[in-house]
């Protein structure tokens, strides 16, 4: 039986729409900048932010450390702890595997 080709471009219409809002909300980093300080949020799978002119990468998160990279150097943060990354300070405020953010300044 022949699909009717208004009802079928209406049909993959509305998959590519729907499939376009899937892969946004898939994965989201979201950054807030006051000066030259930032707050990275990495959420649902997202890896990469620019800030500050530079790219922060999150690597991956195991047994509440994040492996992260700032302007390409790696380093391992966890929760409270702030360290020398570069020329950055960053400060990791919240880790879990869904959810790593970071505080990031100069």
């Amino acid at each position: 039986m022949a699909i009717p080709r208004k009802t079928a471009s209406l049909g993959a219409a509305a998959l590519i729409a729907f499939g376009g809002v899937l892969s946004t909300a898939a994965s989201c980093a979201g950054s807030s900048c006051v000066n030259s300080s930032c707050t990275i949020t990495f959420t649902d799978g997202a890896r990469t932010v620019e800030v500050l002119d530079i790219t922060v990468r999150l690597i991956d998160v195991q047994g509440g450390q994040a492996r992260i990279s700032v302007g390409g150097v790696p380093a391992t943060v966890s929760v409270n702890n702030t360290q020398q990354v570069g020329p950055f300070n960053v400060t990791a405020e919240k880790i879990t595997p869904s959810e790593v953010k970071l505080k990031i300044s100069r």
